[in-house]
């Protein structure tokens, strides 16, 4: 599957919509660089169930072993989180 971060943040944004729209959130209100589970959009059990259904819908798993968790609370670090798995 070949798809860039861009797409990829695009993916992450979509799979936050729910829960974004629960709080009176937009897709648009979450930064790049927005820590999601320090503002209070998702806690670390939330955060886990976003990375498992990413894996899921695109056929892939995340290394913790190799990524800083601090990398993985934000949209952009998830993307090249998924971006550096797809391309492994």
């Amino acid at each position: 599957m070949s798809l860039n971060e861009v797409t990829l943040r695009e993916r992450v944004r979509a799979a936050l919509a729910p829960r974004l729209a629960e709080m009176g959130l937009t897709q648009a209100d979450v930064g790049d660089g927005m820590s999601l589970t320090q503002s209070g959009v998702l806690d670390s059990f939330a955060l886990m169930e976003l990375i498992g259904g990413l894996e899921q819908a695109l056929g892939v798993e995340l290394d913790f072993e190799a990524i800083e968790p601090e990398r993985i609370t934000t949209v952009k670090g998830l993307a090249s989180a998924f971006a550096q798995a797809l391309a492994a």
